[in-house]
């Protein structure tokens, strides 16, 4: 892995001006609420992903404890940026994420859509429930555009850990096919062209 720009990414970019001027749609309420504790670097090795300063990092095993019925198996690797849980920050819930998936995991476009779908609707109900808000299945909707070398993707959720709001969150996503496939990611709900996009992407691998 090294910190070149993905040269799809510019394609895509370019290609999907539409999808990249649109306005994220995370609702910020006008008093700041107390951002939550991020997790604590973890203990296990973390080898996915390179480790930016200031950053915290978090592995869990695959399926995740908050969504039990996922029917993929192996490891996940996060990244989260220094103001993940502070909604007036710029990188606001901006992070990269590497799954590690069992050898024979498919790795189309449709099994990363249910991947993605079913980890984030257990994600938001499990986390929402724990802080008094509310999430319901059909509140979490992704799609998927493809790209050269992999995919662009809308999440509409809603955001469960601070404001508990609706919030639309923008993926690009790198999927490397093999004996043990992997899935890497960056997660903003800043549009493609902001800033925190460059950041992102300097820290994921190049295909």
């Amino acid at each position: 892995m090294n910190g070149k720009v993905w040269p799809w990414i510019l394609a895509a970019v370019i290609s999907m001006s539409a999808l990249a001027q649109e306005e994220p749609t995370v609702t910020q309420e006008t008093a700041s609420p107390e951002p939550v504790d991020p997790p604590a670097l973890t203990t296990a090795a973390m080898t996915l992903l390179p480790e930016p300063a200031g950053w915290r990092g978090e592995r869990i095993a695959l399926p995740p404890e908050f969504a039990p019925n996922l029917p993929f198996k192996g490891v996940e690797e996060l990244r989260f940026s220094p103001g993940m849980y502070d909604p007036q920050a710029n990188d606001f819930f901006s992070y990269l994420f590497a799954f590690s998936l069992d050898p024979g995991t498919p790795l189309d476009r449709a099994s990363i859509a249910r991947l993605l779908t079913l980890y984030y609707q257990g994600l938001c109900q499990t986390v929402a429930e724990g802080n008094e808000f509310e999430c319901q299945p059909d509140s979490v909707s992704l799609t998927m555009t493809t790209v050269v070398g992999g995919y662009l993707a809308e999440l509409k959720w809603v955001e469960p850990f601070v404001t508990g709001q609706p919030q639309t969150l923008y993926l690009e996503l790198l999927p490397v096919p093999g004996e043990r496939p992997f899935l890497y990611g960056a997660v903003s709900p800043r549009d493609l062209k902001h800033e925190q996009w460059r950041t992102l992407r300097r820290y994921l691998p190049t295909p």
